[in-house]
């Protein structure tokens, strides 16, 4: 796509299913690549201002330690999304709210905390988990001054 920098590819995903069950050790879900290029979205637009090479090919980032940090940032998103129960291909749209009170019989449980839970999931469709933006900060790319060559 033609734009102020010229031609970008821009890659779909930024992890694979393999990366995604190395992160969690467990098996990939079936759903993981549609995890993980949301994920990616997400992560490209939290590190927009990161300065690195990027294959002009693949859009995948050149420098091994930067690609692996973007992957894991992914992993660590698409991980979240997957414990939530978050389906990337509902477009955004949260279809289930968190409880806020269980009853059994005449016993009744209410959880104080059920807007900051609900609040929380309806966040995490949109931007990243605490980790993976802490994964990125820890490896300089969520700077102001984003510049990307290739």
């Amino acid at each position: 796509m033609a734009g102020l920098f010229g031609n970008i590819v821009v890659p779909d995903m930024l992890a694979q299913s393999a990366d995604l069950a190395a992160w969690t050790g467990t098996a990939a879900p079936a759903n993981a690549n549609a995890l993980l290029r949301s994920a990616t979205s997400l992560v490209l637009a939290a590190s927009g201002a990161s300065y690195y090479a990027t294959d002009p090919t693949t859009g995948l980032a050149t420098d091994a330690s930067t690609a692996k940090a973007l992957a894991d940032a992914t992993c660590i998103q698409a991980a979240a999304w997957d414990a939530l129960g978050i389906n990337p291909l509902l477009g955004g749209v949260q279809v289930a709210a968190v409880a806020s009170q269980k009853s059994i019989g005449t016993a009744r449980l209410m959880y104080a905390d059920a807007a900051q839970a609900a609040q929380a999931h309806a966040d995490a469709l949109t931007t990243l988990v605490p980790d993976a933006v802490r994964k990125l900060q820890q490896n300089n790319l969520m700077d102001s001054n984003v510049w990307m060559y290739g």
